[in-house]
């Protein structure tokens, strides 16, 4: 249930004080709640996707009292979970996201505004998703095991198959304080999703990590490089030319490098030209393909290089 109260805690009253009157056994499956402009509030769990009702019920069917959206109402959501700030976090809303407590993070879409070329903002939200993001201890092992003993390798999977959460964890592993020969670990947490650390408190993630919290990634791993010595960068979601550049300007410094990218399959990712170039270049030595959504966190096999 905290992690159900982290995601909602910077929703205007309307919606919180509705959400937070939720079964605290149905509030521990919800891994997102979306609202749409015009549509119904709906709740995606483990296995069924739910209508929230206004007086804080969840069911399965679309009934005449489930609680609606609209565009104005939109804007208040926005407005609310950016700390009632939009201009604070503009650039962040550009790229379609914003940071909320206990690592969770609200997707947000809407009307782009283009400048030179480029996203500059976004009016006239649309869409709003928070996902709900969880600590669970012990997730790695399974990706642990299927390394032996490898400590660069790309983690593969398709949204909602537990990357950020295993990357979580795999700092754990690594930097803890029980580990009996623990690494050095930088995290570069740029969209505040591992450490979570824009509240001034921010999840575990061991104890000799140090986070460069909101750093584009290619700027935080040539500072983590620089300054920090790591023995481990960790980095979530990668994949543009810039931070492929920073990658294999550190690859021969001793570094090894933990990443996740989007994908169901080696195949589908080695497509993308800046990953083949990370993979080729020995950046990598191994990749980690996940089960999906149905079975998060766990390896449905691996590729060595």
């Amino acid at each position: 249930m905290k992690e159900f109260l982290n995601g909602i805690s910077l929703l205007p009253d309307v919606y919180k004080n509705i959400l937070t009157q939720i079964n605290p056994d149905s509030a521990k499956d919800v891994k997102e709640i979306r609202f749409r402009n015009g549509g119904a509030v709906t709740l995606i769990g483990k296995d069924n996707i739910y209508y929230l009702t206004d007086s804080g019920k969840l069911t399965l069917t679309y009934c005449d009292n489930v609680l609606k959206t609209d565009e104005r109402k939109l804007q208040e959501i926005v407005f609310s979970l950016s700390r009632r700030s939009l201009h604070t976090y503009q650039d962040m809303i550009a790229k379609g996201y914003i940071p909320l407590r206990g690592g969770c993070k609200a997707g947000v879409a809407g009307r782009a505004v283009i400048k030179n070329g480029a996203v500059y903002s976004v009016s006239s939200f649309n869409s709003v998703n928070i996902r709900i993001a969880r600590e669970f201890y012990g997730c790695s092992q399974s990706v642990i095991d299927a390394v032996q003993g490898c400590r660069s390798y790309i983690i593969i999977g398709p949204p909602l198959s537990g990357k950020t959460t295993l990357l979580r964890d795999l700092c754990r592993y690594y930097s803890g304080k029980n580990s009996p020969s623990p690494f050095k670990t930088a995290v570069i947490d740029e969209r505040d999703e591992i450490a979570s650390l824009s509240f001034g408190f921010g999840l575990d993630v061991g104890e000799h990590t140090d986070v460069l919290a909101l750093y584009p990634k290619a700027v935080g791993t040539e500072i983590a490089v620089r300054t920090l010595s790591p023995d481990i960068i960790v980095l979530d979601e990668i994949g543009s030319a810039a931070e492929a550049e920073a990658l294999l300007s550190a690859v021969n410094t001793g570094v090894d490098f933990i990443a996740t990218a989007h994908g169901s399959e080696f195949e589908e990712v080695l497509k993308r030209p800046n990953i083949k170039r990370l993979i080729d270049a020995g950046v990598f030595k191994k990749a980690v393909i996940l089960e999906g959504k149905t079975n998060p966190t766990k390896v449905k096999g691996t590729v060595t290089f």
